[in-house]
């Protein structure tokens, strides 16, 4: 239980210091780094071929995910988590196109709209964007701790790639990883594009 404990506040203290230096970056080089990451996209393997990828509406000073969403909005089918306040630490992913409407939450997340006949079923996803706090070189990814990503990440095919975005300071030399956390296949920085588990030819 100490041990557990010890590793809760190790985890707390990553995102404290990450999240300070996250809120302080600029717009302009948040889109810049955006931008950045739709140039490893339009050139990776896996994306050649039209996909249903999951992305999200960056917010806190993430890495703009404008670009990458109007990428995807062009060459792919773009689908948009929505938060499931019925069910704990449960989302959803609907279609989203051009023109529809994003709905803030109670998080002050931007939403698509919850349509029953929008709503993908994980296992049609061939890609998804994972937002993330910190990462480390062997895909381990610490998000901000709601788990709602790392039950969605249990649902989908085996074959969907897992693609986290980040800052090249949210690497950290080890990320302390849970039971439930699920690791990535890749993470795009603005410099660097990792891979840690191939699942393209």
């Amino acid at each position: 239980m100490a041990e557990y404990r010890g590793n809760k506040e190790f985890r707390k203290k990553i995102r404290q210091d990450i999240l300070k230096q996250r809120r302080v970056i600029p717009v302009e080089d948040s889109f810049q780094a955006g931008l950045n990451i739709v140039k490893v996209l339009r050139g990776h393997e896996f994306f050649s071929s039209k996909k249903i990828v999951a992305s999200y509406i960056s917010t806190g000073g993430e890495i703009s995910t404008a670009p990458l969403n109007d990428y995807l909005l062009d060459a792919h089918d773009l689908i948009l988590p929505y938060i499931n306040i019925n069910v704990k630490g449960s989302m959803d992913f609907y279609s989203f196109k051009k023109g529809d409407p994003l709905i803030e939450n109670r998080f002050h997340i931007l939403e698509p709209e919850n349509k029953q006949e929008n709503l993908i079923r994980p296992d049609l996803i061939d890609a998804i964007v994972v937002p993330l706090v910190a990462f480390d070189k062997r895909g381990n990814r610490m998000g901000m701790g709601g788990g709602f990503y790392d039950r969605m990440l249990k649902k989908v095919s085996a074959e969907c790639l897992l693609i986290g975005v980040a800052y090249d300071f949210q690497l950290i030399e080890n990320v302390p990883t849970e039971s439930w956390d699920m690791p990535l296949d890749e993470v795009i920085t603005p410099t660097t594009h990792f891979i840690f588990n191939k699942k393209w030819p």
